[in-house]
């Protein structure tokens, strides 16, 4: 975790709430905002967790998005506002989220996540986000943060449904071992609820802020939580690695670290 990226003091009156939990306090306060977080994804999920991390003085964001702002992502994508239909996501994720909280950095990179750029965006960061909305670039993302050792926070959503699980490489198994390339599909925007974006987005920014400031046990590390908003009820289930897994099994060409 880079402390280059602290500031100076902590501001107490700011984050006087969160200060005063047991186990927080000004040294986890301190290593968040020494922390750098990257984004995939400033839609749905990556909208509230972006809201809560800035919030709560992560000292770097880093947010990458491709799209614009259409009138359909407003039933859950709380960034942004009807006036806002045409703009990029990140130029105004980037504005609102510094007026949030002038004391954490926001970075943006405008476009699509690749191989060939992926590494220039999030190099420095200490734990990505997975708020993108495709398995293909889920997976790409995955492939990077098990070659480079970083850890991954994934969300998913659909309906009234939702999905959490924290990877931490080498100690945990991939996201491909429970989501395999072999299962992609064809099929268009999946149908969701605002507010189940909102909850798990949530989930991932407490996950998230846990896991930096060592503040308590995460409980989607290497868990893959399952969230039922029908029946308002959550189950975890240990994820192992896959046999076979192309990316984290013991015969993956991709290694920890490279």
């Amino acid at each position: 975790m880079g402390e280059h990226y602290y500031q100076g003091n902590i501001s107490k009156e700011r984050y006087d709430r969160q200060l005063s939990i047991p186990g927080w306090g000004s040294e986890a306060q301190r290593r968040i905002a020494a922390s750098r977080v990257g984004i995939a994804g400033a839609g749905g999920l990556g909208s509230p967790a972006a809201l809560y991390l800035a919030a709560a003085g992560v000292g770097a964001l880093v947010i990458c998005d491709s799209h614009t702002v259409d009138i359909s992502n407003l039933n859950r994508q709380i960034l942004y506002s009807s006036a806002d239909v045409g703009m990029e996501k990140t130029g105004l994720a980037q504005e609102r989220l510094r007026g949030l909280n002038p004391e954490v950095e926001v970075e943006r990179f405008q476009g699509r996540l690749k191989d060939e750029n992926i590494d220039g965006i999030f190099a420095d960061c200490d734990l990505i986000l997975d708020c993108l909305d495709n398995l293909e670039s889920r997976q790409m993302l995955n492939r990077y943060c098990w070659r480079t050792g970083k850890p991954l926070l994934h969300a998913g959503i659909r309906e009234f449904y939702g999905e959490l699980l924290l990877v931490d490489p080498p100690d945990t198994p991939c996201l491909a071992c429970f989501l395999p390339e072999s299962e992609k599909k064809k099929e268009g925007p999946p149908p969701v609820s605002g507010p189940v974006a909102g909850v798990l987005g949530s989930m991932q920014a407490v996950e998230a802020l846990k896991f930096l400031g060592k503040i308590a046990p995460t409980g989607s590390m290497g868990r893959l939580l399952l969230v039922d908003l029908v029946s308002m009820s959550m189950d975890s289930v240990p994820i192992s690695r896959r046999h076979g897994c192309p990316v984290c099994s013991p015969d993956s060409h991709i290694n920890t670290g490279d």
